[in-house]
C-alpha cells in the first residue's frame, strides 16, 4: 500500500490543549520522521523574518485547503471526494481490494481530512486570530478567507463539526450542526470583506502580504473577489434546504462592489512563490504513486460530446486512447487497469481553490432559480461559463455550444465486459450541450451542473459536493458495493464517517453530533443540505 499517511491524533480537547498530539502509525514505517514533519508550518525561521509572526502562519493554511503533501493529500481527497465526483478511480486493489473505491471504507484514511483540516486550518488560523486581530485585521481577513475555504470542505465531507467554539476555551469542543456552521462561514466572510475593502481604501495599492501570499502575490483587492465567490459558492449549496437564506447570501455576494471572479486573471490556484516550493499532490499520486487514473464518467462525457478539453486534461493511453476506469470495479492487481489514461498535469502545476468558470455557472444558477443576479439570463451565463472553462483549457470552442444532439458516450472497460455501460442505460446522461429556453427546469439545471462539472477538474471535492446537492451529472454507480448495506449502490455515497481520533479523544462531544447529524454514522447518511430528491 502506497499511502504514507501517518495519522496524528488531534482531538479537540488536544487542540484546545497547547495543540499538542500524539502519533501514531496507520501504515509504512519507513521514513517516519520524514512524513511526520510538515516543512510548511510556521517555523522560528518564518516567524523572525515575518516580525510579529503574523504572515508564517498563512503558508500552512495555503498549503493546507487542498494538502500539498502527496501522502496527506491522497487520503484526504483523492481516495474519497475525486474519486466519488466521476473525475478519477484508482487501478490500486488496496486493503485486498476492500477499500473506500468500492464503498469498503477504510476507517484509517477516512480520518485525514478531518484531523488536517484543524492542524493545518483551525490551529493556524488561531494562530493569526492571537497576533493580528488588533494590530493587523488585514491579516486576520485573510485567514478568515482561508479558514472558510478549508473548512466547508470539512464540513461538505462529515456533516456536523466542531467549529463556531474551536479555540474559546474548556477541555474539548462541541460539534455545531452544519446549518450553525454554514451562518458562521457567512459572518467571517463578511468580516474579510469588510475589513479588505476598508483597507484597501485607506492603503491604495499596498501589499503587505505578498512576502506570504501564494494565490495573489499580496493583491487585497483578488482577495475580495475570491471572498465574494466563496461566498455565492457557499451560498447555492444551502438552496435546496435553507432557500431564503442562500438568496439573501447569494444576491449580496453577486452585488457588491468588491465584485466576483470573472476573468481566468483572478483565478484562485495556490502557486510556487516566495522561495515556497511544493509538488503538485496530485501528479504525484498519478505519476510516483501510479495510485490514481481517469475515471469512467470524465471520458464518457467528454467523448460523448466531443470535447476538446480532453486533451488539456488527460494523455492518452499506450494505444493512442482515452480510458477510464469505472468506480467500484472489481481489481485483483494493478496490472489490471495499466493502460487507463493518467493526467495531463506536471509537478509544478497549481493547486485550483476556484475559478472563474464556477461563478459563471452559479449565476446561471442564480438566474434559473430567480435571484437578483443584476442583469444576464440563464443562458447567458451558461454559455459564458462554457467559454470560459475552455479558455482556461486553452482550447477552442468552435461550435461546441450549437451541438443539440451530442450525449454521454457509452463506457467499455479495459479489463472486463461485465463493467461496460451500454448506449440507452440509465447511466448514461441523455443531457445535451446546447441551451434549451423551452427544456424544463430539471434540464437546465442538469445542463448547467454537468457543464459546471467539466469546468471544475481536477477539485474532485467541489465536483463530489455537487453532485450530492444536484443528483448532477448522472454517474455510474459501484459495480461492487462492499459497505455491508450502509451505502446505497444507486443512491451513491452521501459522507465520510466522523474521524475515529474524535472517539478516541473527544467522544462525548461527537457522540452528541450523532443527533445533529440526524442519521447513523455512516456513509450513506445525508449531510443538512443534501435533499435533492432523486431525478
Amino acid at each position: 500500500m502506497k499511502t504514507k499517511y501517518l495519522n496524528k491524533k488531534f482531538g479537540i480537547a488536544l487542540a484546545l490543549l497547547g495543540l499538542g498530539f500524539t502519533l501514531t502509525q496507520s501504515s509504512c514505517t519507513k521514513d517516519f520522521e520524514k512524513y511526520n514533519t510538515n516543512k510548511y508550518n510556521a517555523t522560528d525561521s518564518l516567524l523572525k523574518i515575518d516580525g510579529e509572526g503574523y504572515g508564517a502562519f498563512l503558508i500552512p493554511m495555503q498549503l493546507g485547503v487542498v494538502n500539498s503533501i502527496n501522502y496527506n493529500f491522497q487520503v484526504q481527497q483523492n481516495l474519497n471526494a475525486d474519486i466519488y465526483s466521476g473525475f478519477m478511480m484508482s487501478g490500486d486493489p488496496f486493503n485486498g481490494g476492500v477499500n473506500n473505491t468500492n464503498y469498503g471504507l477504510v476507517s484509517g484514511w477516512n480520518t485525514a481530512a478531518f484531523d488536517l483540516g484543524y492542524q493545518q486550518i483551525m490551529a493556524n488560523w488561531q494562530s493569526v486570530y492571537k497576533k493580528a486581530a488588533t494590530a493587523a485585521p488585514d491579516f486576520l481577513a485573510i485567514a478568515y478567507i482561508l479558514k472558510v475555504e478549508g473548512m466547508h470542505r470539512v464540513t461538505d465531507i462529515y456533516g456536523p463539526i466542531p467549529y463556531v467554539k474551536f479555540g474559546k476555551g474548556g477541555f474539548s469542543t462541541p460539534y455545531d450542526s452544519q446549518q450553525a456552521v454554514y451562518n458562521e462561514f457567512f459572518k467571517e466572510l463578511d468580516i474579510a470583506i469588510s475589513t479588505l475593502k476598508a483597507y484597501v481604501a485607506a492603503h491604495p495599492g499596498a501589499k503587505p502580504m505578498a512576502a506570504y501570499d501564494l494565490i495573489y502575490g499580496g493583491d487585497y483587492t483578488k482577495w475580495i473577489k475570491f471572498a465574494n465567490s466563496l461566498k455565492l459558492r457557499l451560498a447555492m449549496r444551502i438552496s435546496m434546504v435553507d432557500p431564503a437564506t442562500a438568496k439573501t447570501e447569494g444576491e449580496a455576494a453577486m452585488k457588491d462592489a468588491g465584485g466576483l471572479i470573472t476573468s481566468n486573471d483572478d483565478n484562485a490556484y495556490v502557486k510556487a512563490a516566495n522561495g515556497v516550493t511544493f509538488t503538485n499532490p496530485l501528479w504525484s499520486v498519478d505519476y510516483e504513486y501510479l495510485d490514481i487514473n481517469l475515471g469512467a464518467p470524465m471520458e464518457c462525457y467528454l467523448k460523448g460530446f466531443n470535447d476538446p478539453r480532453i486533451g488539456a486534461y488527460f494523455k492518452v493511453n499506450s494505444k493512442g486512447e482515452y480510458r477510464g476506469i469505472r468506480n467500484g470495479v472489481a481489481i485483483s492487481s494493478t496490472s489490471q487497469y495499466a493502460d487507463a489514461s493518467n493526467f495531463n498535469l506536471t509537478n509544478t502545476s497549481p493547486i485550483r481553490f476556484m475559478a472563474a468558470s464556477e461563478i459563471y455557472f452559479l449565476k446561471a444558477e442564480a438566474a434559473l432559480r430567480g435571484w437578483d443576479t443584476g442583469g444576464g439570463s440563464a443562458q447567458s451565463f451558461y454559455e459564458r461559463g462554457v467559454q470560459t472553462s475552455f479558455d482556461q483549457a486553452g482550447v477552442s470552442i468552435g461550435g461546441y455550444l450549437n451541438d443539440a444532439t451530442s450525449t454521454e458516450a457509452p463506457y467499455v472497460d479495459l479489463s472486463s465486459a461485465t463493467n461496460n455501460v451500454p448506449a440507452g442505460s440509465p447511466y448514461l446522461s441523455k443531457i445535451t450541450v446546447k441551451w434549451n429556453e423551452g427544456d424544463t427546469y430539471q434540464n437546465k439545471l442538469n445542463r448547467i451542473i454537468t457543464q459546471k462539472w467539466l469546468a471544475l477538474w481536477p477539485d474532485g471535492e467541489e465536483a463530489w459536493a455537487e453532485f450530492r446537492r444536484t443528483n448532477y451529472p448522472v454517474l455510474m454507480p459501484v459495480v461492487v458495493n462492499n459497505s455491508g448495506g450502509t451505502i446505497s449502490t444507486t443512491g451513491f455515497i452521501r459522507r465520510l464517517p466522523f474521524s475515529q481520533n474524535e472517539y478516541n479523544n473527544n467522544n462525548a462531544e461527537v457522540t452528541k453530533a450523532l443527533a445533529l447529524l440526524g442519521g447513523p454514522d455512516n456513509g450513506g447518511t445525508r449531510l443538512w443540505w443534501d435533499v435533492a430528491v432523486k431525478n
